[in-house]
Parts: C-alpha cells; sequence; structure tokens
C-alpha cells in the first residue's frame, strides 16, 4: 500500500541528547519516508534545515522620548518590589514544570515559522519551552492530532519527571506532593495536574510510551488511562548508526585487549539518585568474592558520564572513567568494543542506552525497570535482575562473563534482532500506524 504523506510537527526543548535526541531521529526519518516535517525548538545545536528555533515575532523599535524615560525612572523608584518565596524541591523528582497555566508560545507564529499547518504533532520533553496549554492553544488552531511521547513521566504527572513511589498520578496530584518539600508551593503540582488533564481532554491528546515501562504507567495515570491504544516506540534507535558492523574490530580501535572483558556502564550524571550506581557498586563488590583472582584480573570496568562518581575508586576491579561521548559514531564503536552494558537505574524510562547497547550487539544486563523491561531477555540478549537486588545484578554480569564464545555470539545476534524488531526506526511506521 503507498504510503500517505503526512504534514508532522515535531516539538523539543532541544535537539542533542537523550530525550531530545529521540525526537530529531524521529523527524530524521519521517523525512526520510517523504513526510514534510518541521522540528521546533528553543535551543538548536544540529544544522538540519528541518529544525526551527522559536523566536517571537520582532517588535518594531520606537525610541522612547525624554519625557517618557523620566516617568519610566520615576514609576520603577518608588515601585513596590515584589519578592516570590523560593520553593524547595526534592530534586530526586525533577520537578521541571512549574506552571502548566501559562502562556509561553504564539500558535500563529509557530504556523509562520514552519511555513505549513500540521497534521499530526510529536511532543517530546518541552521543559522551560512549551507546557500542555501551550499545546492545546496549537491544536486548537490546527485541529491536529496530537500525541505526547511519554520520555518520562512528565505528560501525566503534576510536573515531576520521576515519580518514584508517589501514585499522584493515577490519584490526582494533590498539595501533599513529595517532590514539594517546604510550605511554599504546595498547590502548584493540583493545579498542574489539572491543567494538564483540562487540556489533554479538550484537545484529544494520546500518550506514546518510550518504554513498556511508560506505557504501564500511562495505563495506570489519571490522566490517560483508558486510552484506546498505547503505542510504544522503545527508544527509537537509528540502526544505521547503531549496530554490530565493526564488533570484531573494535577493540583494537580503542586498543583494549581481546582477552579482557569489559563491563561498561554510562549516563550524563552518574552521582544522580536514580542511576543507581551505589547498587552497581554494590554488585560490582559481590562479584568480585566469587571470582577466581584469575578471573578477576580480566574484568575493567569502564564508566562514561560527565563527571565521575564519588564512590569511583571504591570498584574493586581495574576501573577506567571515560568523559561523556557526544560523537554517536564513537559511542556506538564503544559499545561494540564492551562486552557487557550494565545498567543499575532503579528510577528511569530508559535509559536510551539500553537499546543502542542492544543494537550493536552488546548483551544487557539490568534492573527491571524502564526500557530493560521488555527489551532485555535472561536466557536470551542478556539478563534483567530484580529491581534493587545488587546480589542479582552481580549473578547477571557473571552470567554474561561465563558464557562461551559461541553462547556470547547467539546473545549477540539477538541483542541486534530485538531492537531490530521493536526499538529501531525501520519499525516506526507500522508502530505510529503511518503506513494509511
Amino acid at each position: 500500500m503507498e504510503q500517505i504523506k503526512k504534514k508532522i510537527l515535531l516539538l523539543s526543548s532541544g535537539d542533542v541528547n537523550g530525550a531530545y535526541e529521540a525526537v530529531y531521529r524521529l523527524g530524521k526519518h519521517f523525512i526520510s519516508k517523504g513526510h514534510q516535517v518541521k522540528m521546533l525548538v528553543k535551543n538548536r545545536t544540529k544544522p538540519d534545515s528541518f529544525i526551527i528555533t522559536y523566536l517571537d515575532a520582532p517588535k518594531p523599535y520606537k525610541r522612547k522620548s525624554i519625557l517618557e524615560r523620566l516617568l519610566q525612572k520615576i514609576k520603577n523608584k518608588f515601585s513596590i518590589k515584589i519578592i516570590t518565596p523560593k520553593i524547595n524541591y526534592d530534586l530526586n523528582y525533577d520537578f521541571i514544570s512549574v506552571d502548566e497555566t501559562s502562556v509561553n508560545v504564539s500558535s500563529n507564529r509557530i504556523l509562520e515559522l514552519i511555513g505549513f499547518t500540521p497534521e499530526i504533532v510529536y511532543t517530546g520533553m518541552t521543559d522551560n519551552f512549551m507546557n500542555s496549554t501551550d499545546l492545546l492553544n496549537l491544536q486548537q488552531l490546527t485541529n491536529a492530532e496530537v500525541y505526547n511521547i511519554a520520555v518520562d513521566m512528565n505528560h501525566f504527572t503534576g510536573g515531576c519527571h520521576f515519580a518514584w513511589d508517589c501514585n499522584g498520578y493515577i490519584e490526582g496530584c494533590s498539595s501533599k506532593c513529595p517532590a514539594i518539600l517546604g510550605v511554599e508551593g504546595k498547590e502548584i503540582p493540583k493545579i498542574n495536574f489539572e491543567t494538564k488533564l483540562s487540556n489533554a481532554k479538550k484537545g484529544n491528546f494520546k500518550i506514546i510510551g518510550m518504554s513498556q515501562w511508560t506505557v504501564n504507567q500511562a495505563k495506570d495515570s489519571y490522566i490517560y488511562r483508558g486510552q484506546k491504544e498505547y503505542l510504544n516506540v522503545n527508544s527509537l534507535i537509528d540502526t544505521s548508526l547503531f549496530n554490530s558492523n565493526n564488533k570484531a574490530i573494535a577493540k583494537r580501535i580503542f586498543d583494549m585487549n581481546d582477552d579482557t572483558f569489559y563491563i561498561l556502564m554510562g549516563c550524563q550524571h552518574a552521582n544522580a539518585k536514580r542511576k543507581g550506581f551505589e547498587y552497581l557498586l554494590a554488585a560490582l563488590q559481590s562479584l568480585e568474592k566469587k571470582l577466581t583472582v584469575e578471573q578477576k584480573s580480566k574484568i575493567e570496568v569502564l564508566i562514561v558520564s560527565r563527571s565521575k562518581v564519588d564512590s569511583f575508586n571504591e570498584i574493586p576491579f581495574h576501573k577506567k572513567h571515560i568523559d561523556y561521548i557526544n560523537d554517536y559514531r564513537l559511542l556506538a564503536l564503544l559499545y561494540q568494543a564492551s562486552d557487557v552494558f550494565v545498567n543499575s537505574s532503579i528510577e528511569d524510562a530508559g535509559p536510551m542506552m539500553v537499546s543502542e547497547a542492544l543494537a550493536c550487539g552488546t548483551p544487557v544486563v539490568g534492573f527491571d525497570m524502564g526500557v530493560v523491561n521488555n527489551m532485555v531477555i535472561s536466557g536470551y540478549n542478556g539478563y534483567k535482575a530484580k529491581l534493587k537486588d545488587s546480589k542479582d545484578l552481580a549473578n547477571g554480569i557473571k552470567t554474561i562473563f561465563e558464557l562461551s564464545p559461541e553462547s556470547y555470539k547467539e546473545y549477540s545476534k539477538n541483542a541486534v534482532k530485538q531492537v531490530e524488531q521493536y526499538s529501531s526506526l525501520n519499525a516506526v511506521d507500522k508502530i505510529l500506524n503511518l503506513n494509511t
């Protein structure tokens, strides 16, 4: 069946790294399929012509008269300055969406910038850029189908991106929000939640998961429960970039030893509680006790992050910290050079690195959280450990370490298959029903 071309607008605060990168990859794919596409961002770093920076329409300059300037000075001098009380947040919740009621962009200006009226709008992470009210205004103007991509939980919470054990997104956020630590701002989550709920209903917003984990959360959420169909794109991996084509020679590219077993762990901020480094450290310490001196000597831990985690030196193996890699070609080679990727996240919608590693033919060991939930299958392409169980995480690493060369090759092939079937850009059209 011939594909019907669509006019598509993607919305994201940025165009690089993590959630922003996923939306960018989606845009590139849509363009390759012949759709008319623009990606509107607040901060642009990539040179692609389909990416547009949102800018308000310039106002005509009019020089104020001497009298007008004098009156403004007097007004400023005698005006009462209102001090806004500081709100104390628990940073672990990433409570970024502070005001869902405000209007931050002009819908008419958006259409002026992109040059067409979109039929479909895909919204990723739009922190400090747009909110659900802006999205509703755009939907009402264009009558477009709106799909919110759940790169985390923010589309169905009162402001936090990770709810931890809080059920506010299920029951309705209130003044009891654990993300607000002080007295000030306690009303914000409730107002935000009710605004998102109203906007989603009026605009008929739909949710798309970036992992089965976020799909399950969306199904439970008060805002999106009862949606007819829940789609899942599992990180959106560009397999032309992330693949296993160079796995046989990747170690030589990095001057790594063929007889060393390399354990890779990576994230932007390793010190973040939700990345679970303390559990990784405990797992590695548990693993060490199960190995002989000779086995231990054949293991090296590689950690890629923007900063070195505080307890890095407590890792009981040879170890190396690598500065965060922005070049995806280099990152793809590092995945291929590594023997296992370990994800110790304890509160995460992804991370994207799980699917990227699998695409590169590298088995993954991780807690049953985020994208590990349905992309990693024990005994097939890695090991899915019980959440927060460091001993089980250690068992998973040991399982991959002890695989025969033949079994490891099977795990590697299966890792690639899993991504091609459920997480690759080639599977997107079928998942998003864009072929009809």
